[in-house]
């Protein structure tokens, strides 16, 4: 027998003396050490207190308190979630005598006069139950202080996410802020260099002069547009950025992007083709970061190509979506470069040129904006493949 069944509480409530011993010595006889008795039915409740069995066995004709009035006040001493064994001990064996203990709260019945085996049968199966349910109710009692425990660490972890993530944009806000400063604060200087720059471009006539001019005037147009794109990068990650989307001819976009670079395109002689699709005319984008991710991407482009190479822009549509490619005839990209093409200033075999270290990750970051995608692939046997995808 299992250990914590002869540790059992068992109550006896019997008001004929002769019916407790016989009980009580089968019990003991069977290995049960813990039983408690009595004759008077007045002292049951005390007793249920004070003894908290594991089972009752009760007799259910008895003076002052029936085994019926006894079931009716144990019902409302144990508590509702628990299962406390009542083998009624009866005489009687009719159908309403049954009922009527099964409704007061008894679980099983013993025939007077006992049958030995049958008695402790009754007894072990009672109590095996009862432990079922006790090792049940203690896992249901463990899981719920696991699962108490766990939601108050995932609340703590929660509530910690929830202040980084309102520093963080704290910090986002004050980086943005502190950017539109030194925007402001490069644009005002760089106005006076390049109004002077203009000026004395006019009036000096030594060649030599004229180009450390140029140089001068080159280097300030690319601190402005580093600017520029540094601010409107902060601008997209903070989603600071209101993009005001508009249907827009995609050819002419792109046209659009070959003027400006066109003093790129012809010192390094690139033919760049435009492939059109007669079915695909407009695409809704914003203006400003559409003409920007163009220019990105051309941009590069170009400056990978070998001389007197072809850059192609092609455009057309899938069931879902408007794609448009740009592939050149350039170096390509490293395994690591690639694994890494939309990182600001990424490592590839070496360092990558000052405009590219932000232009691929712009380009990222605009296809974002407008819930699109970008795939850079290398194309064979040599060059890139850019791949924007935009929906509908």
């Amino acid at each position: 027998m299992n250990p914590s069944l002869k540790n059992a509480n068992i109550l006896i409530v019997d008001d004929t003396i002769s019916n407790i011993e016989l009980l009580e010595s089968l019990l003991k006889h069977a290995g049960y050490s813990n039983l408690k008795s009595t004759t008077d039915s007045r002292e049951v409740a005390e007793l249920y207190e004070s003894f908290q069995p594991d089972l009752i066995l009760l007799d259910l004709m008895m003076p002052y308190l029936s085994g019926y009035d006894l079931l009716i006040q144990l019902k409302k001493l144990i508590p509702a979630k628990m299962f406390l064994p009542i083998l009624v001990l009866t005489a009687e064996l009719s159908h309403e005598t049954r009922q009527r203990a099964l409704s007061g709260g008894a679980k099983d019945f013993l025939s007077k006069p006992f049958d030995i085996d049958e008695v402790l049968v009754r007894i072990k199966n009672l109590l095996e139950t009862r432990y079922l349910q006790q090792l049940l109710e203690n896992h249901n009692k463990n899981l719920a202080i696991k699962v108490k425990e766990r939601t108050r660490e995932l609340e703590k972890v929660n509530h910690q996410l929830l202040s980084a993530n309102q520093e963080l944009e704290v910090l986002d806000k004050a980086k943005l802020e502190f950017l539109h400063l030194i925007s402001h604060e490069i644009r005002t200087p760089l106005n006076g260099i390049k109004g002077f720059t203009n000026i004395l471009k006019r009036r000096i006539d030594s060649p030599e002069l004229l180009e450390y001019l140029q140089y001068l005037e080159t280097s300030a147009d690319r601190l402005e547009k580093f600017s520029n794109r540094a601010l409107l990068i902060t601008e997209l990650r903070t989603q600071v950025y209101k993009i005001q989307l508009e249907v827009l001819p995609i050819f002419m976009l792109l046209d659009e992007t070959k003027k400006q670079l066109r003093e790129k395109i012809e010192k390094k002689n690139i033919q760049i083709e435009i492939q059109k699709d007669v079915d695909l005319s407009l695409i809704k984008v914003d203006l400003r970061l559409i003409q920007i991710c163009f220019e990105c991407l051309i941009d590069n482009a170009v400056k990978y190509s070998h001389m007197n190479a072809t850059v192609i822009m092609n455009a057309y549509s899938d069931s879902k979506n408007t794609i448009i490619e740009i592939i050149d005839q350039g170096v390509g990209f490293s395994t690591l470069a690639l694994k890494n093409i939309f990182r600001f200033f990424s490592f590839g075999d070496k360092h990558v040129d000052q405009n590219t270290g932000l232009n691929l990750a712009l380009v990222k970051l605009i296809m974002d904006a407008h819930h699109g995608e970008i795939k850079v692939t290398n194309n064979k046997p040599s060059g890139a493949i850019v791949k924007l995808s935009f929906k509908g």
